[in-house]
Formats: C-alpha cells, sequence, structure tokens
C-alpha cells in the first residue's frame, strides 16, 4: 500500500475514539447520562442508540449540542468534532459555535439567540 494513503487512511476519525473520548468528557465533568442528554437536547431513544451503537455517527449538531452541554474549551471541542468526522469550518453557523466556546458561552437560550441573530435554524429549539 502507499505509504501517503495509509497515512491518510490512520488520520481519518474513528467511531470508537468519539465515543471514547465522549465518555471520557462525562466521566470528567461528572455528569450522568440523563443529566447529559436532557441538557443537550437530545432524547433518550437517541441517547441511547447514540451510546450503544459505536457504529453510529452522530450528526454535526448533535455534536455542537453534546460541545455546548459539557461546557468544552475550544482544544476539547475541536477534538470532539473531528473524532466524530466533522470539522468546524468558516460557515456562519460554525463560527457561531466557535465563538460561543471560545466566550464560554453555554446556555442554550443564548446560543440560539446567536444563532437566530445571525439568522440561522437554531440549535436547541428545533
Amino acid at each position: 500500500m502507499d505509504e501517503g494513503l495509509a497515512t491518510y487512511l490512520d488520520a481519518k476519525p474513528n467511531k470508537e475514539e468519539f465515543h471514547s473520548f465522549l465518555f471520557d468528557l462525562i466521566e470528567k465533568k461528572g455528569l450522568s447520562d440523563p443529566e447529559l442528554y436532557k441538557k443537550a437536547s437530545i432524547d433518550r431513544k437517541t441517547w441511547s442508540k447514540l451510546v450503544s451503537n459505536s457504529s453510529q455517527r452522530p450528526t454535526k449538531r448533535m455534536v455542537c449540542r453534546l460541545v455546548i452541554a459539557l461546557e468544552l474549551d475550544y482544544h476539547d471541542c475541536k477534538h470532539l468534532v473531528k473524532a466524530a468526522g466533522y470539522i468546524l469550518n468558516r460557515d456562519p453557523f460554525d463560527l457561531v459555535i466557535r465563538y460561543c466556546v471560545e466566550k464560554k458561552i453555554y446556555d442554550p437560550f443564548e446560543v440560539d439567540k446567536l444563532l437566530f441573530g445571525q439568522n440561522l435554524k437554531p440549535l436547541f429549539s428545533e
């Protein structure tokens, strides 16, 4: 196999890495599963599917809700988003999420207010 391709494939997101990192963050923050999924506005059934099936890939919006609910700093935010197979780029939605993380704005109402102010779909009150 081409060495460049092998390196590229090794760098691709790993679904198990997402789950492992998420569980580490939950433990580090001292949250129970119900506390987190309620705070992230994720219903119990969806949460159960996500945590019980390591091949289940969350949506980018779900990952962003987890980032806010876990009150992550930018480093952990970037790691969790990347582990899920996404990036926060320069589109308006991503920039608002990055702004919230960098300014430590973790109140779902405030996050949605900032998104709405930019004519974007709210994250928590969908």
